[in-house]
């Protein structure tokens, strides 16, 4: 009892409840470890005397169809017989022959017992059955199911290629009946007319059969049983009229509960030895944990502390503020989040180790600006939040990050080296009961990154109009989901005309959002969002299936579509494309896609086999925007697009810039070289029509020509153009 008490000052109350649940769960495991061995022995005892069963009904079976197989090879084997035809076929059966040949074998059982010569109505010419003569003609002798057998059967027997045999209960009892048309052995029967012998042998079961069956298929006590008993295993023996002729039953094999009763002594063992491993090792968790409980709050203060700045961490501070809000949750509590601005160039130069120095004299020093009350951690990598609570924490936390700006702003010694940063910082000011602690760290982050966008070493106060963007954004993204959904999408058409004779020769499908419920938004506006969401795969897609299903029935006419980079990016767009194509059966070699150079550069191995693979299905490419980026010819070669589109920012300047005009002329020059036509953008006067065609542009499409314009106002177009029918 001493020893008892003496434990119990020394073990905390944590610890004793520990142990006290590892030997109740130690316990409870012997316990479940007792019945799970005992039921699992049971479960595979009763599961191996079911396949037991399963295995000797699946031996009876094959038992009755050795059996069948034996009579009908019997039958085939005496019924195919040259020397047969002439005693069978005669005027009258050869009755001596009959008797010397087949009759004789009837006698011992062994084979057949019964064998009978029938005429081809069926009725008995001669038998022999166990000996005896038999003097009837009734083929009802062989039982109903002989009769079935014969109507299921009439192709053998009319070929005499081999016997059918089936069980039927006769009136000598249940038997296997088996019957064969008398024919030669090589060769089809012939000559008899109408004239047909059928041998008919039967073989009824006897207890000598019965046990045969079972000695040469391994079945205890195999016999048969009057009707079937629900408690022992029986095959039911049915006739070929669906009847039941007998009931075959065995001693099952219950090797199961054999090996149960056999393995019970070494689960005894396996019971005690488990006891004995719980037992131990209830005794060694509950030291361990003992050990555990005294290193408890040395371990939480390690998980609770950044390793190089010596601060608590962010656990750290998210749980100090979960902590303040369940006391005082209309408390105000201020968070400041500071990132310093090019930590990521100190590391990438001077090396990580620096940087870790770095960390350390900025946190030593933004200590010394810890205003009361207030909690300091490092959130990770570069940042630090300052946690203060109370109505002047506002005012405290702007003296800190006004501190802490200036301390960051100036260079920062390290050793023998002097590094220049800055910092960007967010604070943000609420209470737990207007917001969560989650949402407070983010709104602190967000007038951080604020900060950070608008050219950084600044503070930056949350207020709702930082989140107005992200909000807008949200808004639109959704509406987007909620559009594709609702068919508020449209696509609009901006026809391109032949350079020289100003006739249609293609158009360029564009999105259109006009079922906004908040009113049309223009592309520009939810293009960049739909980017950088994902959604602009449904978009393409929609533009590209709705574009072929509209312009399949002009005839001649060429589509553009233009494609974003992400759907480039996608590894199925190929098949999506092919897909579009099948479903709308728009002719292959109609369309073009339009894609820009910012992709095709950024990923060159994943565009060129995207473009080469449509290229061979027999779509053309044209580059998009040609002039507003930094397209090299080595470059154009190696796409092998079959179109350029000059940017309009290039090709509406051609007749006030003399410069953009000899790029102009440079771009078709070029094309021209490498086999491309040329596409000019932005066309909106007269003049610029001359100008652009005079350089040898191929095609124009701008506003002289046409706005984007509905699918019906663009048919209309094309009839007045006369260059195109609908079809």
């Amino acid at each position: 009892m001493k020893l008892w008490r003496q434990w119990r000052l020394n073990v905390s109350p944590t610890a004793r409840m520990l142990i006290a649940t590892v030997a109740l769960c130690g316990i409870a495991t012997i316990a479940a470890v007792v019945i799970l061995l005992n039921s699992s022995l049971s479960a595979i005892a009763a599961k191996s005397d079911e396949m037991d069963g399963r295995r000797n009904n699946d031996t009876a079976e094959a038992a009755a169809q050795a059996l069948l197989s034996h009579m009908t090879q019997k039958t085939t084997d005496n019924a195919q017989w040259d020397d047969a035809i002439t005693p069978t076929y005669g005027r009258t059966p050869d009755t001596a022959w009959l008797q010397r040949n087949w009759g004789v074998t009837a006698l011992d059982s062994k084979t057949y017992d019964g064998v009978f010569l029938l005429d081809e109505t069926r009725h008995v010419l001669w038998g022999r059955f166990r000996g005896e003569a038999y003097n009837g003609s009734d083929p009802k002798v062989f039982g109903s199911g002989f009769a079935a057998l014969l109507a299921q059967h009439p192709g053998p027997l009319a070929t005499g290629d081999t016997a059918v045999s089936g069980f039927s209960m006769t009136r000598y009892g249940p038997a296997v009946v088996s019957i064969s048309l008398v024919r030669p052995a090589e060769h089809v029967l012939s000559g008899e007319g109408g004239k047909r012998r059928y041998l008919v042998m039967t073989r009824h079961f006897s207890p000598s059969l019965v046990q045969g069956l079972g000695s040469a298929f391994r079945l205890d006590n195999l016999r048969l049983a009057p009707a079937s008993d629900p408690h022992i295993p029986y095959l039911n023996l049915t006739g070929a009229d669906g009847r039941i002729v007998a009931h075959l039953t065995w001693k099952p094999h219950l090797s199961g509960a054999v090996a149960a009763r056999a393995a019970a002594p070494k689960i005894q063992q396996i019971t005690w030895l488990i006891s004995v491993l719980v037992i131990v090792f209830v005794g060694v968790s509950g030291y361990a944990l003992h050990r555990l409980a005294q290193s408890e709050a040395t371990a939480k203060r390690f998980a609770l502390t950044d390793n190089l700045s010596g601060l608590p961490n962010r656990r750290a501070l998210f749980e100090h503020l979960q902590s303040e809000g369940k006391k005082h949750k209309a408390r105000t509590q201020t968070v400041v989040f500071i990132d310093l601005d090019g930590f990521k160039d100190v590391n990438d130069i001077y090396g990580h180790n620096t940087g870790d120095k770095l960390i350390m004299i900025v946190a030593a020093a933004l200590k010394q600006y810890l205003p009361e009350k207030g909690m300091l951690a490092r959130m990770g990598g570069d940042e630090f939040a300052l946690l203060i609570a109370g109505q002047d924490g506002p005012a405290k936390a702007l003296a800190f990050a006004e501190a802490a700006l200036a301390f960051v702003g100036a260079p920062v010694r390290i050793g023998e080296r002097s590094v220049q940063i800055g910092a960007s910082i967010g604070i943000a000011t609420s209470t737990l009961k207007a917001c969560t602690s989650h949402e407070l760290f983010r709104r602190a982050d967000l007038a951080m990154y604020h900060s950070k966008a608008t050219g950084k070493g600044r503070i930056t106060h949350y207020d709702s109009a930082l989140d107005s963007a992200r909000q807008h954004k949200q808004a639109v993204e959704q509406g987007i989901r909620k559009g594709l959904q609702n068919g508020e999408f449209d696509v609009v058409y901006q026809p391109i005309v032949e350079a020289r004779t100003q006739r249609i020769t293609s158009v360029e499908a564009l999105v259109r959002w006009p079922g906004r419920p908040e009113g049309p938004l223009p592309p520009d506006q939810f293009i960049d969002i739909a980017e950088t969401s994902g959604l602009i795969h449904e978009i393409g897609q929609f533009v590209l299936r709705k574009a072929c299903a509209d312009m399949r029935a002009v005839p001649g006419l060429k589509l553009s579509v233009n494609i974003s980079p992400a759907q480039f990016r996608d590894p199925e767009f190929e098949r999506k494309v092919d897909a579009v194509l099948e479903e709308t059966g728009f002719p292959v070699d109609r369309l073009e896609l339009e894609v820009t150079e910012g992709y095709l550069i950024e990923n060159p191995e994943r565009a060129i086999a995207a473009v080469a693979n449509l290229k061979s299905r027999g779509v053309s490419f044209a580059l998009d925007d040609f002039g507003t980026g930094y397209s090299s010819i080595g470059y154009l070669r190696r796409f092998n697009f079959d179109r350029i589109k000059i940017d309009k920012s290039l090709a509406g300047r051609i007749d006030r810039d003399p410069q953009a005009a000899a790029l102009v002329a440079g771009t078709v020059s070029i094309a021209a070289a490498l086999q491309m036509m040329v596409t000019a953008e932005g066309v909106e006067t007269e003049e610029h029509v001359r100008l652009l065609r005079l350089a040898g542009c191929n095609t124009l499409q701008g506003f002289y020509f046409s706005r984007p314009k509905a699918l019906a106002d663009v048919l209309a177009m094309l009839e007045q153009d006369g260059t195109r029918s609908v079809a």
